[in-house]
């Protein structure tokens, strides 16, 4: 019998606990690509988000202007990143500069 390698992928997933930290990585890099999207690839060398934890995603960024610029936009970009999610799943994002 057959099955499918993303199947077991994703119970393997489930089994050893790891569902939240693989959450966590999609939501970093979705941040990466809704910023291209938003501004440029430019733009996307400004910031890394660096960790997700309490639907906080928390972001570096290379100086308190692109801190700024961020935080004007960053209800769209949440949005963005819960829509690619399929779920409400970042509700806040804190720069560190």
């Amino acid at each position: 019998m057959f099955v499918k390698a993303d199947n077991l992928l994703s119970r393997a997933i489930i089994k050893n606990g790891l569902s939240r930290q693989v959450e966590a990585v999609r939501i970093c890099d979705f941040w990466e690509e809704a910023i291209k999207e938003k501004f440029s690839d430019d733009a996307s060398r400004k910031s890394k988000a660096i960790y997700f934890n309490n639907k906080t995603l928390v972001v570096a960024v290379l100086s308190s202007v692109w801190a700024q610029e961020f935080q004007l936009h960053q209800y769209e970009i949440i949005k963005e990143i819960n829509k690619r999610m399929g779920k409400v799943v970042v509700e806040r994002v804190r720069f560190e500069v």
